[in-house]
């Protein structure tokens, strides 16, 4: 396994071979708040990422990606088939599955009795069911984390500044020092006691921002039962991560 100097690929990447002679991708980042160089799986956009401290350490960790060819190579090959977010495909909403549909029109998203359930999504044109699908997956989140989210602040008098839902590349939420609560709009995929532990988990935040025996006693308090939560994401994190993401 060895780092190729003479790719060509943009100056963000590298690329490794493995000792069966297959090339991969691996993307280069710099990390001030890192301590060490690392390498992980983005499950989302499914590619490797070395990461690095300083620009200085860049060829220190595309070296380290090197060394990790075959862990890199592994954990790929393990990602969950995409789904499309297109009429026809199967994807969980508050995890239960639910079959695509387009329907020509402008109306709000719908769900009907079927085997399984159809989630009918109007769109003026079927080019548009993509965005039209993914926003009402994001208005949905945002509703039930508003709701969870208000639930866990009263239960530890905090009040966050803002809470938001997006695309999250790395990570299901996350607590700005300044209080502002992001998510990922997958939580939506999920069973709603997955949605009610991320939420009880960046509320806690606004008491320690950190994952120190304190801050765990916080989620607990909220949550008694968090661990199931948190189980869910370690063991289907990465078929959530696969929704939107065909290949």
């Amino acid at each position: 396994m060895r780092f190729d100097s003479r790719q060509k690929v943009e100056p963000s990447q590298t690329e490794i071979e493995t000792t069966d002679g297959r090339r991969v991708a691996v993307r280069l980042v710099v990390n001030p708040r890192a301590r060490r160089v690392s390498v992980r799986i983005d499950p989302t956009r499914r590619e490797a990422i070395a990461t690095a401290p300083t620009r200085r350490h860049l060829k220190h960790a595309a070296q380290f990606a090197v060394e990790r060819a075959g862990w890199i190579v592994s954990e790929l090959s393990r990602l969950p088939q995409g789904v499309q977010l297109a009429p026809g495909s199967i994807t969980p909403l508050r995890g239960i599955d639910h079959k695509l549909i387009y329907e020509h029109g402008r109306a709000v998203p719908r769900i009907e009795a079927g085997d399984p359930p159809l989630l009918i999504t109007p769109a003026p044109d079927a080019a548009l069911f993509e965005s039209r699908l993914l926003r009402y997956f994001k208005d949905q989140a945002k509703a039930d984390l508003s709701e969870r989210v208000a639930f866990h602040a009263r239960t530890l008098c905090v009040r966050p500044a803002r809470l938001q839902v997006k695309e999250l590349r790395s990570r299901w939420g996350s607590c700005s020092v300044d209080g502002v609560l992001s998510f990922s709009w997958r939580l939506i995929l999920a069973p709603p006691f997955v949605l009610d532990y991320l939420a009880a988990h960046e509320v806690s935040h606004l008491k320690e921002m950190n994952h120190s025996r304190r801050f765990w006693a916080h989620v607990r308090r909220c949550m008694p039962e968090f661990e199931r939560g948190r189980d869910y994401l370690h063991e289907h994190g990465c078929a959530l991560h696969a929704v939107g993401m065909a290949r």
